[in-house]
């Protein structure tokens, strides 16, 4: 398949490339699994959130003339057409629940909250980002998400009618005058576009560029009212399913949209992640070593300066390539207290690299040193001048290791004894005499015979304690039942093979 894509007279056209880098990612990052697992998430969590709208806007008197406008816009834009019968019993149900108490309310509340953190998870495992911050913080980003959201809506619809109803702007003039229902569709698709781009750029725990936020929102955007218009064109016209499904017809159908629309939202966030990659360079991949030390050596010039290095700077030292790894790097240099994140989420220098020695830098990261072919390619000029002395070092101790192993195998094999299988049991303080060693109680142990003829448990080489007549028996009848298993399968199949 590869090979035939590229063979296309467009293959290494930049928008065919990013096209196959979107795809792949897509596919690699399961998001049509995690689609699957936020619709039903999604599900469940429908009511408790179009509750917790209602609590907000119930709470600010000033919203709730347009409480049943954006009411019926979260419908339009949740529910396809068809799903009329959804939208009612969601309706009646957050109705009844909206005369909560204390509880219920604070109940409603945290199954939002976890909601979010579900959808900010998924989030997060395409961006390659770990959990890097939580407890107040956190909570604080949810709880503006779940209040703000509402107010912004309502304000928004308040504003509209508002306009929609001034006086002036509905007079007529030589016959033409506003269509307000275009405009209220066009202000509907800018509300959908506005969504979008605060879900991609707000809810990833990176600093994720605007710009690219910006353009899988309209994307996006643009895909889910297509979506929406097929989607319902189809349900409406091919009414079969009710056959099938009868009074439930409307439960598959609203899943399928749930499901087709959490994909769309995935592949935006897909969109936003490999825009950020697609900006930096086609280079050839790297040693880590080499990305980490580009990454450090980045921080520190930056350090130098009295300055601090931002998540976009980092990434813009690594190639297309070596950038989905980025935040892999920023966490190990962090976990060994080279680097700190600041306040401004950017990262400045934690150690005095004057007592980190490339031996050291070297030790405490969970890679082999790379080889002399690894590093030929920074043997250029274009590259800083560590990378030329590192290259240059790494050469000789590659040839001081070649000379040191430069031996056959069988040379090898010569002094060394064939490793023999021991039998191993494991003992238990119940079983061991009180005068027995209890350090070995939960070791591994092999079992050796002495002197006098007895079992010898004996763990990390050192005689620990007799083995009782109650654990050789237990040990004896498992290696009976053993046995006993494998002789009645022998039997069966023997009896199979006569039949046939």
């Amino acid at each position: 398949m590869i090979q035939l894509l590229n063979k296309l007279p467009f293959a290494h056209h930049s928008w065919f490339m990013y096209i196959r880098l979107l795809v792949r990612h897509f596919l690699d990052d399961n998001c049509t699994q995690k689609a699957a697992s936020l619709t039903y998430t999604t599900l469940l969590s429908l009511v408790p959130i179009l509750t917790v709208i209602l609590v907000v806007f119930s709470s600010v008197p000033a919203l709730e003339e347009v409480r049943g406008q954006v009411q019926q816009a979260i419908y339009s834009n949740l529910i396809p057409s068809s799903g009329a019968a959804i939208s009612q019993h969601m309706d009646n149900f957050a109705e009844k629940s909206s005369n909560l108490g204390i509880v219920g309310v604070a109940g409603v509340f945290v199954t939002t909250i976890m909601t979010l953190i579900t959808i900010e998870t998924a989030f997060n495992q395409i961006w390659r980002v770990s959990e890097r911050t939580g407890g107040m913080a956190s909570i604080v980003r949810y709880w503006t998400m779940i209040t703000a959201a509402p107010i912004i809506l309502g304000v928004a619809f308040g504003a509209s009618s508002t306009i929609s109803g001034l006086s002036f702007l509905n007079q007529q003039v030589a016959g033409y005058g506003i269509d307000w229902g275009i405009w209220a569709k066009i202000i509907s698709f800018l509300f959908t576009v506005g969504g979008f781009i605060a879900m991609y750029w707000f809810i990833p725990k990176v600093k994720v560029p605007l710009k690219n936020a910006a353009i899988a929102g309209v994307v996006v955007a643009i895909l889910f009212e297509t979506l929406k218009t097929v989607f319902g064109t189809v349900m409406t016209n091919f009414t079969s399913y009710e056959a099938i499904y009868g009074a439930f017809a409307a439960i598959p159908v609203f899943l399928m949209w749930l499901y087709l629309s959490w994909n769309l939202i995935l592949l935006g966030v897909e969109m936003s992640y490999t825009l950020t990659i697609f900006d930096s360079k086609e280079v050839a991949v790297r040693h880590p070593l080499l990305s980490l030390l580009d990454m450090l050596n980045l921080i520190y010039k930056k350090y130098q300066v009295g300055e601090t290095a931002s998540e976009a700077e980092l990434r813009g030292v690594l190639g297309r390539k070596e950038t989905p790894k980025w935040n892999l790097y920023i966490d190990e240099l962090a976990t060994n207290e080279l680097i700190t994140r600041t306040e401004n989420d950017e990262y400045t220098l934690r150690t005095d690299l004057n007592t980190v020695s490339l031996w050291q830098f070297y030790k405490i990261m969970p890679y082999p040193l790379p080889i002399k072919d690894e590093m030929s390619a920074l043997n250029k000029a274009e590259y800083d001048p560590w990378c030329v002395e590192l290259y240059r070092n790494l050469e000789r101790i590659e040839g001081i290791a070649k000379d040191e192993l430069d031996m056959s195998l069988v040379e090898l094999f010569k002094t060394a004894p064939l490793r023999a299988k021991e039998s191993v049991v494991r003992m238990t303080a119940q079983n061991a005499d009180h005068n027995s060693d209890t350090d070995g109680f939960n070791a591994d142990a092999k079992t050796v015979v002495d002197e006098h003829g007895n079992s010898v448990v004996v763990p990390m080489g050192k005689a620990s304690f007799t083995e009782s007549n109650i654990t050789k028996a237990v040990r004896l009848a498992k290696k009976g039942w053993h046995w006993y298993g494998r002789g009645k399968k022998a039997v069966k199949d023997a009896k199979k093979g006569m039949e046939s």
